[in-house]
């Protein structure tokens, strides 16, 4: 890499300087710098260049998150991507609990954009933003079941005719089930399509495989471990997501996709006390490891969270490091947040405040208010050089 640069126009720093300084540029200006010269777009195109400047865009630091709304117009979401103002002071309400410091940003969500989608649309079909992985996001089609990879920095996305148009999204409010992921075993992508239902008994669901680089859908079968809907969780190359256990009355269970593989694998959930018939399991990714957040929905108050992580270490178990009280006891779990943070969200459009929670310090973050229509959702994302054009 040092002697790729050391020829980059008259530039006189050492090659690996020029690297960093690079690796800290947003992609709208690396996507400039690939005019410079034939050198220079060598250099910002190498597969070796983009993944160094995707891992430095996924410290948590630099890590954004993507906010986007059920509807905007014409059934479009509107797309907004913020960060956290590293500038915070501390808020002193009365209704905190002991023990729980909450912070507000200075500048609302910092800095903030509304972007717009750059591909055709049909005003009779509504379009979601499904998943997000290094920069790329998946979007679906409810009505023509279509799917779009799409990378928002370099405004370029590829369309995914479905492998099976059969049934309608609107013949179950579960169906599909689609998930994006990351090999990094052979540094491409793969979507997985996987006809879910909320009808326990359909246990006749084929599984697809999209595969970025040779631009092709695998038929893998059926399968009888029904999505249970919520986000999946990709991490180290598999996928996770909650499930109906068919074969066991319909018990929970986590269901794991090794993307490499692509084998299907059973981790039973942790064995807490806690458990009731309204108790709800979210799946997260805190510290680098697969973690569950359990808590009891029974009716509109949750007084006590736990947070369980799984250790590979000891034969794949899963270890409860803490449980909690949160100070609004109206938030529910939307995600996690710089790899140790908890995101809440309020239910039922009660309000569009963020909550961002760190449960070991017991430090929390408050996102103020902002107007929207309707509801929203909030994927983790990182601005990226990848292409969606395969190899």
């Amino acid at each position: 890499m040092c002697d790729e640069t050391a020829s980059l126009g008259s530039c006189t720093l050492p090659g690996d300087a020029m690297v960093e300084i690079l690796l800290r540029l947003p992609v709208k200006s690396l996507l400039r710098f690939r005019a410079v010269s034939k050198s220079w777009y060598g250099l910002l195109s190498s597969p070796d260049f983009i993944q160094m400047h995707l891992r430095h865009g996924q410290q948590p630091l630099h890590e954004k998150l993507l906010r986007v709304s059920d509807r905007g117009p014409r059934d479009t979401p509107t797309i907004s991507f913020f960060s956290v103002d590293p500038t915070v002071t501390v808020n002193t309400d009365d209704d905190i609990d002991d023990g729980v410091d909450v912070y507000k940003n200075n500048n609302d969500l910092y800095p903030s954009s509304v972007v717009d989608l750059p591909f055709p649309s049909s005003p009779d079909d509504e379009v979601r933003i499904v998943d997000s992985c290094n920069g790329l996001l998946c979007v679906h089609f409810n009505r023509t079941s279509n799917i779009i990879l799409w990378n928002p920095a370099t405004r370029k996305y590829r369309f995914l005719e479905s492998p099976d148009n059969s049934v309608s999204f609107y013949c179950d409010p579960f169906f599909p089930y689609i998930v994006l992921g990351f090999v990094p075993e052979t540094d491409d992508f793969k979507v997985v399509k996987i006809p879910s239902s909320s009808r326990k008994h359909n246990i006749d669901a084929k599984v697809w495989v999209y595969t970025l680089s040779s631009d092709s859908w695998e038929e893998m079968g059926a399968v009888n471990l029904l999505p249970k809907g919520g986000s999946a969780v990709n991490l180290n190359g598999c996928l996770y997501w909650m499930s109906y256990n068919n074969s066991d009355n319909g018990r929970d269970i986590v269901t794991s996709f090794d993307l490499y593989k692509q084998v299907f694998g059973q981790i039973m959930v942790p064995n807490s006390d806690s458990f009731t018939d309204f108790t709800v399991k979210k799946l997260v990714v805190l510290n680098g490891c697969l973690s569950m957040i359990i808590y009891s929905e029974n009716g509109l108050n949750v007084d006590h969270y736990e947070v369980w992580m799984m250790n590979v270490q000891q034969g794949v178990s899963w270890t409860k490091r803490v449980d909690f009280s949160l100070f609004s006891k109206l938030a529910r779990p939307v995600g996690s947040w710089r790899d140790i943070e908890i995101l809440f969200g309020y239910p039922n459009g009660l309000s569009h405040e963020l909550l961002s929670y760190n449960p070991f310090t017991k430090r929390a973050r408050s996102f103020q208010r902002r107007s929207s229509v309707g509801g929203f959702k909030v994927i983790n994302y990182v601005e990226s050089l990848e292409s969606v054009e395969g190899s």
